[in-house]
């Protein structure tokens, strides 16, 4: 364990993408021009974001195996409900494919920790079973971890949970991302509280990547509106000190209230907020809608605004519905939703490749499968990817009432 630990890490640092050679003496990705020598392009240009790419085979002989980047066993409900979804998936696709593909199977690579044991976990799948693609991480760090390893071993990674929009900004084209970003969640919320005139705007952060670049986002298309911040306050990750940010933020009767943080910290934040005013107008980002959190906050969640990410329930069938409240007692999220696309989606994939009765297989030819099968329709509405990969579907603002997200405005997908 430790000998991959130290795989993953050198892959991690690595050496400039232009320069590498996969995993085998076929492998390679070989960009348009040397990014050693040009670090700075615009990801969404075409010339950019149209790599080379070359690969070794994968054996389907005997099973179709995926890599989980997440946590099979957790009393955490939000980790649980995205392994439940992925394992769902991953049934349903194999009683559609059971005549092109042998048997699949998900292998979950983290037991405590994204940082010490996922990375290790991942590298070890990687160089000793034939893995056709990889589901996770659960968020924008874990994610961003993921990335670094399979980017260089030219593995599709498909994230189905992260908001962050970096995650397919760097030129990097195994990674396939299905939830919308923040760069589209971010006008929609801003265009929100900017329709109100608001003269006093506070903001309460976590200090984790998530809630960073979250925030970096919604601040450039506020300001566009002309919306000035008043104050801004970043949170350790610890929560002892949310009493006193809470009241500061709250000194001056701000109207909105913008909050972006990890589940803890801000159901903490967000309890604490309603122990002195029911007044100021709270935002969050997606993780307020997730399960665990609507479930954690109970009624001080209502009224929330934050981004409806499935707004139409129409899409998530009826069976999957029940089946999930049974099992959790709660509604299914955009991201349990986006779980489950994610590992159907990509055995789909798989089995575009090895049409034809095919038991080897090409990585790139398994790219270009997920490529081609855009856009897909899923329990989560339309996935579409746009030139980097990205999912470019549209984003409505939503209210929380009863527990539940109700769109703001009709949604058109």
């Amino acid at each position: 364990m430790v000998f991959f630990a130290i795989v993953a890490i050198l892959i991690a640092w690595g050496t400039p993408t232009a320069e590498l050679i996969a995993d085998g003496p076929n492998g390679g990705i070989i960009y348009p021009f040397d990014r050693s020598i040009h670090p700075f392009f615009k990801a969404r240009d075409p010339i950019n974001s149209t790599p080379v790419l070359r690969s070794s085979g994968i054996a389907l002989r005997k099973e179709v195996i995926i890599g989980y980047f997440g946590p099979s066993k957790s009393d955490d409900l939000g980790m649980a409900s995205l392994w439940w979804a992925a394992q769902r998936g991953l049934d349903d696709a194999q009683r559609e494919l059971h005549d092109k593909l042998p048997p699949c199977r998900l292998v979950p690579l983290i037991k405590d920790s994204p940082w010490s044991d996922g990375a290790s976990a991942l590298a070890e799948l990687i160089f000793r079973e034939n893995v056709v693609g990889v589901v996770g991480g659960t968020d924008g760090e874990a994610t961003h971890l993921a990335e670094t390893i399979v980017a260089k071993v030219h593995l599709p990674l498909l994230s189905p949970v992260a908001t962050d929009k970096t995650t397919n900004l760097a030129g990097v084209p195994w990674i396939f991302a299905l939830a919308p970003g923040d760069h589209l969640i971010a006008p929609v919320l801003a265009q929100r509280i900017a329709g109100s005139c608001p003269r006093r705007i506070a903001v309460l952060l976590g200090s984790d990547h998530d809630s960073q670049w979250f925030w970096r986002e919604l601040n450039k298309w506020l300001l566009r509106h002309g919306c000035q911040v008043n104050s801004v306050i970043i949170l350790p990750r610890e929560e002892q000190a949310v009493t006193k940010a809470v009241w500061e933020s709250l000194e001056n009767s701000p109207e909105w209230l913008i909050v972006s943080a990890p589940r803890p910290l801000l159901v903490s934040i967000i309890r604490e907020i309603r122990r002195h005013t029911s007044t100021v107008q709270i935002v969050c980002d997606a993780r307020v809608s997730r399960v665990d959190a609507l479930k954690s906050l109970g009624l001080d969640a209502e009224g929330i605004i934050c981004p409806c990410l499935v707004p139409d329930s129409c899409h998530i069938p009826q069976d999957f519905r029940e089946t999930f409240q049974k099992e959790f007692a709660v509604e299914p999220d955009y991201a349990v939703a986006l779980t489950y696309d994610a590992v159907r989606m990509l055995l789909h994939a798989v089995a575009r490749a090895a049409q034809g009765g095919r038991d080897n297989i090409d990585r790139v030819e398994i790219y270009n499968s997920l490529l081609a099968i855009s856009p897909y329709r899923g329990v989560f509405g339309t996935i579409e990817w746009d030139r980097v990969n990205a999912n470019k579907c549209s984003v409505v603002p939503g209210v929380i009432r009863n527990g539940k997200i109700i769109p703001e405005v009709p949604s058109s997908r």
